[in-house]
């Protein structure tokens, strides 16, 4: 089959034309009219994903952020892009557009906390109300503690840092990856806790001065759940296509405790 039938798909999950201004979302390496046998899943396209790719002949690679996001002035023999140009392979990125998607990151995310669904968007971005993250009011309160735990559940996190207002949590915002702008915008829609991928010190400092629990699960944790999603549903729609998620695709991190 053709690139362009499953960018064709990949476009009712997540509309392209979502996706936010500054994002490179889309096919950015290849064309629609190459043939593709086999995908490879992955949230980072690294050289070692590529190196997989080529190995197992893998002919197009969806990954979730862009490997190209501004103007490129080389491209060295040691990047991944020159690997996949020399060795044919294709790339869709599925991005922001995911990430605001009804059955994106966010829905995801609760799915796996074991909280209901929610159409409370935190950051709208788009004129239709589609935006980054999801708000959900609990009947019962729970605590920091108990919410680091379903974090580390729910998305395997290495490490969880975390703000504790020692408040009980009614109402619950959750996002993706990097989230410095929702922190605040979680806090004023009425948020008691806050659980994100990523942000930097300073809203760590916020959440402890206006009392919000703030949770970083990390980046790479909260946003790989993607792949084995989308793994599911390539595999029902496309029988005729082979799809794997990266063994290659890792938190590069180490953590020393």
């Amino acid at each position: 089959m053709k690139i362009r039938e499953l960018y064709s798909y990949l476009d009712t999950i997540a509309p392209f034309s979502n996706q936010d201004r500054s994002d490179n979302a889309g096919l950015l390496v290849g064309d629609h009219g190459s043939q593709v046998k086999k995908v490879l899943l992955c949230l980072d396209v690294t050289n070692k994903v590529v190196d997989e790719a080529v190995r197992k002949g893998f002919d197009l690679i969806i990954s979730h952020h862009p490997l190209i996001e501004r103007p490129i002035s080389k491209i060295s023999s040691a990047a991944p892009l020159h690997a996949l140009i020399r060795n044919n392979i294709n790339l869709i990125t599925i991005h922001t557009n995911l990430d605001i998607s009804v059955g994106g990151i966010a829905d995801l995310m609760l799915e796996r906390l074991g909280f209901q669904k929610s159409d409370t968007v935190i950051l709208p971005i788009n004129c239709d109300g589609t935006g980054y993250g999801r708000i959900i009011e609990l009947d019962s309160p729970v605590f920091a503690d108990e919410l680091v735990e379903k974090c580390r559940t729910a998305f395997g996190c290495t490490v969880v840092r975390y703000v504790d207002s020692k408040k009980p949590l009614f109402k619950i915002g959750v996002t993706s990856g990097s989230a410095e702008e929702s922190v605040e915008t979680a806090l004023n829609a009425g948020c008691d806790a806050f659980i994100c991928g990523e942000v930097a010190h300073d809203r760590m400092i916020f959440a402890a001065d206006y009392g919000l629990t703030l949770i970083e699960a990390g980046h790479f944790h909260t946003e790989d759940i993607f792949c084995e999603d989308l793994l599911v549903k390539l595999k029902s729609q496309f029988k005729k296509i082979e799809v794997e998620k990266s063994k290659s695709n890792i938190d590069v991190c180490d953590y020393s405790f």
